[in-house]
């Protein structure tokens, strides 16, 4: 039987049973025919929050077919199970795109807001936050369709798979559009005191730092009516970037990290020597989007704003007086704020500080991800639900005006708890 194995592969479960229903109707008859079911998508997330129970039922939603641009072009209504590039493929040959996405396009469109997946602009908000209305499937097997106006759709924006089982989901879209993007070289030392206004510099901005090098890079992007870059196209460049630096250099440097630690400092500073870039224009999906990187580990804090830079320079000041040796990007991003109940970005702007590290030995990472988030909690950090985190509901409750309601709609959806796993038995209670 085919076990589970998330992206990053450190969670493992064995389901008993896999499902690939391609109706509602038989998604609701496995729903009722389950004592746990939950459902998979790309298993993208880093944390176990897909993961099926062990001898429990895993469902895939890839069989279910849907895409519909509403009459008024404002709108386009997917199956659950669609992985984010199809949606932005079938978008983009209608000329419209999503105002916002994330870095990986790789994610099934369920999924991805399930966890409050996330660009980088305080002009948008995370993905969730482009929801108009949805469709699941409830723990009793019956369907729900929650419209525009519903307060229900603030709490199943960011839904974690514990409310039923979604099967569509209508999402605001916008004519295509392209970006222009400039590359600065910021000294880390000054990143920090400058990071609400680097945050508020651009549409889209988002800022890079490799540990142990001198300097920060802080990527903006713009809307234009340039033409596309020819030579190198954003394609191009994305193709070398995919098939050359993350599947054969990438690889072999962070092989070189686990043989031999002390070198991942030298080894950094050369790769950050071509971080900065050349000025170049592409679609809005293509420009914003990384290449799928290779398996690594990444936690993921959620700070107020106002404690941006308290943040980022906490967590420079850590690897350096602590001497962790990071071999992968931290990475800051900004969302804006929005009502979803579960959305780490809930009622207010955020920073989205991140943390990632790869292959090196695990009690490296382990102290590491530690020390970030000791330096996170002080400062009232929520975390990503679909990165590593070691919270509890008892934790999690007061960070989240909205949380009780969650867990009550959750009772009434889901009374059974048809949908429940060993994570949210932790984060939810």
């Amino acid at each position: 039987m085919r076990a589970f194995v998330n992206f990053a592969r450190t969670v493992h479960s064995a389901p008993a049973r896999w499902h690939a229903p391609a109706s509602e109707a038989e998604v609701a008859a496995v729903v009722r025919g389950a004592t746990r079911v939950r459902v998979v998508g790309a298993a993208h997330s880093f944390s176990a929050i897909a993961a099926p129970v062990d001898g429990g039922d895993a469902m895939t939603l890839d069989a279910l077919r849907g895409f519909e641009i509403a009459a008024d072009r404002r709108s386009v209504t997917v199956s659950g199970g669609m992985r984010l590039r199809d949606v932005l493929g079938g978008l983009a040959a209608e000329g419209l795109a999503l105002p916002i996405v994330g870095s990986i396009a790789e994610q099934a469109i369920a999924g991805a807001i399930a966890t409050g997946t996330h660009g980088s602009s305080l002009v948008h908000g995370n993905l969730a936050s482009l929801v108009v209305g949805l469709r699941l499937i409830t723990g009793a097997g019956d369907a729900l369709e929650l419209a525009a106006g519903d307060p229900r759709v603030d709490a199943a924006r960011v839904h974690l798979g514990a409310l039923g089982v979604v099967t569509r989901v209508t999402l605001r879209v916008e004519p295509a559009f392209r970006l222009a993007e400039t590359t600065a070289r910021v000294p880390v030392g000054e990143v920090a005191a400058a990071l609400p206004e680097i945050a508020h510099s651009a549409e889209y901005v988002k800022v890079w730092w490799l540990p142990h090098t001198a300097d920060a890079f802080v990527y903006r992007y713009a809307r234009t009516d340039a033409p596309a870059t020819r030579f190198p196209s954003a394609a191009t460049r994305r193709w070398l970037d995919d098939r050359i630096v993350h599947r054969v250099v990438v690889p072999a440097l962070v092989s070189l990290h686990r043989a031999r630690p002390a070198w991942v400092p030298p080894l950094n500073r050369l790769v950050a020597r071509t971080m900065a870039g050349t000025p170049s224009v592409g679609p809005a999906a293509l420009m914003l989007a990384t290449p799928m990187p290779l398996p690594h580990r990444e936690t993921e804090a959620a700070v107020p704003l106002a404690r941006a830079g308290d943040a980022f320079g906490a967590l420079v000041d850590l690897i350096e007086r602590e001497q962790h040796l990071v071999n992968f990007l931290v990475e800051a991003r900004f969302v804006r704020g929005d009502g979803g109940w579960l959305s780490p970005a809930h009622g207010g702007d955020v920073l989205q500080l991140g943390a990632y590290a790869a292959q090196l030995p695990e009690p490296r990472i382990e102290r590491y991800f530690a020390a970030f988030w000791r330096a996170m909690r002080r400062l009232g950090a929520r975390p990503h639900w679909g990165k590593e985190l070691d919270h509890t509901a008892a934790e999690l409750r007061p960070l989240y005006p909205r949380f009780a309601d969650f867990v009550a709609l959750r009772d009434t959806l889901d009374p059974r708890r048809v949908f429940a796993n060993p994570f949210l038995d932790r984060v939810l209670g």
